[in-house]
């Protein structure tokens, strides 16, 4: 009788001390209040609050309560002082003028972001009551580091479409009408750059960012870039390498209007297929849109005021060549300033092979337009517009079409593109340059001295090829007239 009475107090001791236990644990949200993530922008620190209910904590008998936190990427975030964990003890059955009065207890954390990322704050949190038993819940938290938020960061990001829709409009008042009534004589040409720009490029980025297995959230970015339009710096680029103007005007044209289907197919196909599953995030379509209608009407606009003003193409010509310095000012020095934090995020193999995707399209084309029997000026001009892609649009797709933090990291890939893609061709042109320099005709001094007259030597400088006589026959050399003094005559007799 004895054995079961023993028996039976501490089946309803164990039996009390479970319930109790699943009690807090059911009870959590009203123990502990927290929200479940957190977006800190970069280089700033942040308050992660955790608010304890502490009228509910005495009910339940818990003096006292030990937290214990701690990131699990060092490198993503860190705590005050540079810790990595932190721990924390509320003794809540002391009277204390911190705790008295009081019916919730704020714990705040200090969190500094350092790398754009998305990592965890993970807390154990140990509820200790009158008799010593212990009860412990996990929970975290998520932190999201986004994109800084500085004066720069506003200004770069906040200009960065008007930018892009002044080029636009710009572009537009530029290109002549008469131009486009070529697209209907000349289909050839447009149809080979267009399988260039929207079926070859893509299948390269595909190609590269599988062979070189890069990250899905790079892998997408390089995928990006290859289905954006050409640039619109390309026909500096056109005319630098002797190649035809009027096409490459049609092709940036044509390219950029067909970016509004043609980027929505390739994303939402085999870009939803191979990268956008894998990561679980979805593009807004919406929001695609909206980037892409950020150049194409612009280009309208400008195409529109140039019909109904034409007086205003002269004044867009001639402040074209200073947009163009300060527009590439902005691109790349402004924009190296801004976004210096991304060279962080750049490995060896992604700097090496980035530049593959614009090299391999300026290559590729010009052979498929090569096999088309085209000339050379229209192989330069395709390869060309192939090869540099318009880096704004992609930057514009991948920045405020994807969620932070994987839109900011994304926007690596352009960014080294934009440095890497024209690079082959300034030393091409360097190349050019210097073997014009080389091969320039020499010019040869040739002297003649007429000891008859007056001791005087003439120089004369002609080509190579002409001779002394034919100079004397072909131009008449005037010789200088003395005259010959009574004194000098005296002398010499």
């Amino acid at each position: 009788m004895l054995r079961f009475r023993v028996f039976l107090l501490l089946t309803i001791f164990i039996f009390s001390s479970k319930c109790q236990n699943q009690s807090i644990i059911k009870q959590e949200q009203s123990l502990c209040i927290y929200n479940s993530s957190y977006i800190i922008p970069l280089f700033t620190t942040r308050i992660v609050r955790m608010t304890l209910n502490q009228t509910r904590l005495k009910q339940l008998n818990i003096h006292t309560i030990r937290i214990r936190a701690f990131i699990r990427n060092k490198k993503v975030a860190e705590f005050q002082d540079h810790r990595n964990s932190i721990e924390k003890v509320f003794h809540l059955m002391k009277k204390t003028e911190q705790y008295d009065n009081k019916s919730i207890i704020n714990y705040d954390l200090k969190i500094y972001a350092k790398y754009i990322n998305q990592t965890d704050i993970h807390y154990f949190t140990e509820f200790i009551n009158i008799k010593s038993h212990i009860h412990t819940i996990n929970c975290s938290i998520i932190l999201i580091i986004s994109q800084p938020q500085r004066l720069r960061d506003k200004i770069f990001k906040n200009f960065l479409p008007f930018i892009l829709m002044l080029i636009a409009i710009q572009m537009g008042i530029l290109l002549d009408i008469e131009v486009l009534k070529e697209l209907i004589h000349r289909p050839i040409q447009i149809s080979i750059g267009l399988v260039c720009q929207y079926i070859l490029m893509p299948l390269i980025a595909f190609s590269i960012s599988n062979f070189f297995q890069h990250e899905p959230l790079y892998s997408l970015g390089l995928f990006v870039l290859g289905c954006c339009p050409g640039g619109s710096a390309l026909n500096q680029w056109t005319v630098l390498f002797d190649g035809d103007l009027n096409l490459s005007a049609i092709m940036t044209f044509a390219s950029t209007v067909a970016s509004f289907f043609m980027m929505p197919l390739w994303l939402y196909t085999l870009g939803q297929y191979a990268f956008l599953r894998q990561l679980k995030i979805r593009i807004s379509f919406l929001n695609l849109l909206q980037s892409l209608l950020t150049i194409i009407l612009p280009m309208g606009l400008g195409m529109l005021i140039s019909h109904f003003i034409p007086k205003l193409k002269p004044i867009i010509k001639c402040i074209l060549k200073p947009t163009l310095i300060f527009f590439t000012c902005y691109f790349f020095i402004f924009a190296a300033f801004v976004n210096y934090h991304l060279l962080f995020y750049i490995d060896l193999k992604t700097a090496l092979t980035i530049p593959l995707l614009p090299w391999s399209g300026f290559l590729l084309s010009c052979l498929f337009a090569w096999i088309c029997r085209q000339d050379w000026k229209r192989i330069i001009t395709i390869g060309i517009e192939t090869g540099i892609q318009n880096i704004g649009i992609a930057f514009m797709v991948l920045l405020y079409s994807l969620p932070a933090p994987e839109n900011s990291r994304a926007t690596v890939i352009p960014f080294i593109a934009s440095y890497a893609s024209v690079q082959p061709f300034y030393f091409i042109l360097i190349y050019q340059l210097i073997r014009r320099k080389c091969c320039k005709t020499q010019r040869v001094v040739h002297r003649i001295s007429i000891d008859t007259l007056s001791k005087t030597t003439f120089e004369l400088s002609e080509a190579e090829d002409e001779t002394c006589e034919e100079i004397l026959q072909t131009k008449k050399v005037s010789l200088p007239m003395i005259t010959l003094d009574a004194s000098v005559d005296a002398k010499s007799t």
